[in-house]
């Protein structure tokens, strides 16, 4: 972004204004505007914006279209930090949105928290609010403990949305109607297919749910991705 934009926006606040809204009506400017991602393997800059790339805008375009979406994967395409960033923003932007982060153990369910923290944690004072009618007010990260990391919970009491961290399995599920649901690394989830089936009230909701993996034969996610599974 260019420095001068950025220099008149901390001193805007009708500018400020004017880009929360466009963040809130386009991801995809907010992914490559203001999402930072935390990169391990570059040592000289680890911490940096989603690049601007057609595959990204690509399946950004179709997670916005499609209630139902499965992504298989190889690595170093970013697409566990993409949808992880989406669902930040679902949350975010809009109230009364729930969502779960599933994936086979809850520590790494936390692991997909932890990096939506680390993406909020990043983002300018002037995104972090909501709007009711025409004012604005602050929107604080898990409140109750200061604005620091909750294991598994990402909580938005203010416009009554969360984001959950879970283990594979049904249960859970079973017992919400989410707002979404990301399954990452879902063909290395033994109960894929149990927790699929009981994340169909959410799709029958207008819920959006999101499967990405890493290939892997003779699973259920790859027989839903050739369409070897009825869907709903």
């Amino acid at each position: 972004m260019d420095i001068n934009y950025l220099q008149k926006l901390q001193q805007s606040p009708e500018l400020q204004d004017i880009e929360w809204a466009l963040c809130k009506e386009d991801a995809y400017y907010w992914l490559t505007h203001w999402a930072l991602t935390l990169d391990a393997h570059d040592k000289e800059n680890p911490i940096k914006l989603f690049p601007d790339k057609m595959y990204l805008k690509f399946i950004v375009n179709i997670w916005l279209k499609e209630n139902l979406l499965l992504v298989p994967k190889s690595r170093q395409m970013m697409l566990s930090w993409l949808f992880v960033a989406l669902y930040l923003w679902d949350v975010q932007f809009h109230i009364g949105r729930n969502v779960f982060f599933q994936s086979k153990r809850e520590e790494d369910a936390d692991d997909l928290i932890k990096r939506a923290k680390f993406i909020w944690d990043n983002e300018p004072k002037f995104l972090k609010r909501y709007r009711i009618g025409d004012s604005f007010s602050s929107l604080v990260c898990n409140p109750q403990a200061n604005g620091n990391d909750v294991y598994c919970k990402m909580l938005f009491p203010a416009i009554h949305s969360w984001i959950r961290g879970i283990p594979q399995g049904a249960d859970i599920l079973r017992m919400h109607t989410a707002s979404g649901i990301l399954s990452d690394e879902m063909a290395f989830q033994s109960e894929a297919q149990a927790s699929y089936t009981a994340s169909k009230p959410t799709l029958s909701h207008s819920g959006r749910f999101t499967g990405v993996s890493t290939a892997e034969d003779s699973t259920f996610f790859e027989r839903m991705v050739f369409d070897l599974e009825e869907m709903i």
